[in-house]
């Protein structure tokens, strides 16, 4: 069977067709009998459509450009499928879903793809076990729901919940692991999108970036075609042998946008007026994340799924489609965030499916020992609210909790080694915090984190940390007796 993935059709001069009917942007067209399903055609007037489906009464197809169009406008094939630049030189670079630049600088590059939006994703024999973790440079993530380098991972969280300052933050810590980083932008304002792009190409950010827009006002196709240009450019980089990180921000516009589509269409609603295949249109982009083989590049995608919600509501379709499509979710909160928590997760209504395996043993040990103190914290919070005399093993409890707590909070955009992690986690459960306060925590920390760095008289721990074999109790032993090259920490 001939592969439809190579296959070149050429465009035959003179071919035409016409406009017979037009509902906003959806065309109806009859003639151009050679054209294909994906190819770009073009009117008297520059305007661009996309060919979305090719029936008995003619050919649809979807307008790219803004404007008006009229019955009887003609239409010509311009290419077969769309063509794309694909290469570093986009790093750093604004583009449309078209690769036309966005950022006044400069033009891009001819073309020298074709853009395949309907490609299945690899199969199980082009995969790999998921073996790497994927750093975000937060302990809240990388030790307690850690994520894989592959892994889909759902970003949830209603406005003002802290999602976007967490996402700059994950791309500020990629300048120092190499990951080549795409965000596509799906039907935000613009305001949104100027401030999240000054911020990631800054020189705190990472211009190891390429960032694909369609902003809100844009016309619903070219917001639509942003998800599948991503993953696409993704592959691209994938095959290739990198590491990529791929942000979707946000796929409730998406599904917005595939629903005004497809009732313009004419097609039967379902649930919530979305199409019958609101799931496969979206999954199907999600399943060509992965971490694969050297059939197939030995590269890997690493998807972050941005989904803004209403306040706590997690059961609309769109909602439960993707997080069953997906490796796990990390739940953001707006009342942490507004009450200063940085990253704002919901530790205990997140969840990562994957991740876990990539640790090593001496932090998964320590996750597991974070985790049962904080649900001990809590515990014996609560009890304590009710006015009861607490012990003194429990006043010590409630101490460590909070001071972990402390450590799990950051600034945005400084990010953390995962050694640096261990460590300064690990010191919460020697006796270098009995008797002390949070706020002793709190002073104290980055005094902590500096000498965790540049003490060389504690590289062996650091060193330890790094290769995770030691197992979690032996490791805090070695940490109690190097306690006097922390001593210098002290402001009360």
């Amino acid at each position: 069977m001939e592969n439809t993935r190579t296959r070149e059709h050429k465009v035959i001069e003179g071919e035409t067709g016409f406009i017979i009917g037009a509902k906003g942007y959806l065309l109806e067209l009859e003639g151009l009998p050679s054209v294909h399903i994906n190819d770009v055609i073009i009117n008297q007037k520059g305007k661009r459509a996309l060919v979305t489906a090719i029936n008995a009464n003619g050919v649809e197809a979807i307008l790219l450009d803004g404007g008006d169009t009229e019955l009887g406008d003609h239409f010509t094939i311009r290419t077969r499928g769309i063509r794309f630049f694909f290469g570093e030189e986009l790093f750093g670079r604004v583009i449309s879903a078209l690769g036309e630049p966005l950022d006044g600088g400069g033009a891009i590059p001819p073309p020298n793809n074709t853009l395949h939006l309907e490609s299945v994703a690899p199969g199980m024999s082009a995969r790999a076990l998921m073996k790497e973790q994927f750093t975000t440079g937060m302990i809240a993530t990388d030790i307690l729901i850690p994520l894989a380098k592959g892994q889909r991972q759902m970003i949830i969280g209603p406005l003002s919940s802290g999602k976007k300052i967490f996402l700059e933050s994950i791309l500020a810590h990629q300048k120092k692991t190499g990951v080549i980083c795409i965000y596509g932008f799906v039907g935000r304002p613009t305001s949104y999108v100027e401030e999240v792009v000054a911020r990631i190409l800054s020189e705190s950010g990472n211009k190891n970036t390429i960032i694909l827009a369609a902003f809100s006002d844009d016309p619903a196709p070219m917001i639509y075609l942003i998800p599948s240009v991503a993953v696409e450019l993704a592959e691209f980089f994938s095959q290739q042998g990198y590491d990529v990180l791929l942000i979707l921000d946000d796929l409730g516009s998406h599904a917005k946008y595939l629903r005004e589509i497809a009732l313009l269409s004419g097609r039967v609603p379902g649930r919530e007026s979305y199409p019958g295949d609101m799931f496969f249109q979206q999954a199907r982009l999600l399943e060509r994340g992965g971490y694969f083989n050297k059939t197939v590049g030995g590269g890997s995608i690493t998807i972050l799924a941005v989904l803004e919600t209403s306040i706590e509501d997690i059961s609309n379709l769109v909602s439960t489609n993707l997080i069953s499509a997906t490796d796990g979710h990390l739940f953001f909160s707006p009342l942490l965030r507004s009450e200063g928590y940085f990253p704002a997760i919901i530790s205990d209504q997140s969840v990562t499916r994957v991740g876990r395996q990539t640790q090593s043993l001496l932090a998964t040990q320590l996750s597991i020992r974070v985790q049962s103190l904080l649900s001990e914290y809590e515990r014996q919070r609560r009890y304590g609210q009710f006015g009861a005399q607490l012990s003194k093993e429990t006043r010590d409890i409630i101490a460590q909790g909070k001071i972990m707590y402390e450590f799990l909070e950051q600034e945005p955009m400084v990010s953390l080694s995962i050694e640096v992690q261990i460590v300064l986690l690990s010191l919460v459960f020697t006796t270098f915090f009995h008797e002390k306060e949070t706020v002793f925590a709190k002073h104290n920390r980055a005094a902590l984190v500096d000498a965790i760095h540049t003490n060389k008289s504690i590289a062996y721990l650091v060193a330890d940390a790094k290769t995770g074999t030691t197992p979690l109790d032996k490791f805090l032993k070695k940490l109690e007796s190097a306690l006097p090259y922390f001593e210098f920490v002290w402001q009360p």
